[in-house]
């Protein structure tokens, strides 16, 4: 059986990086409170619109990865080397507008107050971006996220540079200290506790 690494996520693979990503994310609490009017399958459907654009800008302008398991994509991570993040203007609100053309009406006010704070505090330093990291929940405590966030790590230590994530799920808090993220702040975010953390390079 072949050994899974990261890769590189590309065009043809984004469809379905987009697809483990919303079943992934099904029970954030940041996409129950935006799309809190949706069964749970209507939230992966509207999930799986947002990432696809998403993945697909991240293909074009940053470093996104994926882990197969025989063959089947199992984890994804959408992440931002240094200098791209925070994406301009353009870039946020065309992501926006799919969103409502894909999903119809639903509480975009909230969407836009979330990213509006997390832009807000994002850091000025250096750094990789990891602004979402999701695995296939059938495949979840396998190691795969941990495997994604090595490749991560391993090119932040290369570059001398940081790694920074905002999590809004507590479940996922020692998930990333255990990689060596730090929490730097909490806030309060459209009603949700969110962690800011941040991982220093070993050898900066």
């Amino acid at each position: 059986m072949e050994k899974p690494i990261a890769c590189p996520i590309t065009i043809q693979s984004s469809r379905q990086a987009a697809q483990v990503l919303g079943r992934a994310f099904v029970d954030d609490p940041v996409s129950v409170a935006i799309y809190r009017n949706f069964s749970a399958e209507r939230r992966v459907r509207a999930l799986t619109i947002d990432f696809t654009e998403e993945v697909l800008l991240c293909v074009r302008k940053g470093s996104p990865i994926q882990v197969n398991e025989d063959g089947k994509m199992v984890a994804a991570a959408v992440i931002y080397p240094p200098g791209i993040y925070p994406l301009p203007s353009y870039d946020s609100w065309m992501l926006l507008i799919k969103s409502v053309l894909g999903n119809g009406l639903y509480d975009i006010r909230s969407w836009i107050k979330w990213l509006n704070a997390v832009d807000k505090n994002h850091p000025t330093e250096r750094h990789y971006y990891l602004e979402y990291l999701g695995v296939e929940p059938g495949y979840q405590g396998k190691g795969f996220g941990s495997l994604l966030l090595r490749a991560l790590i391993t090119k932040a230590d290369e570059a001398g540079v940081g790694c920074y994530l905002e999590n809004a799920n507590p479940r996922n808090i020692f998930f990333y200290q255990q990689a060596g993220f730090q929490i730097i702040q909490e806030l309060e975010i459209i009603g949700i506790p969110t962690w800011l953390m941040w991982r220093s390079p070993e050898n900066p």
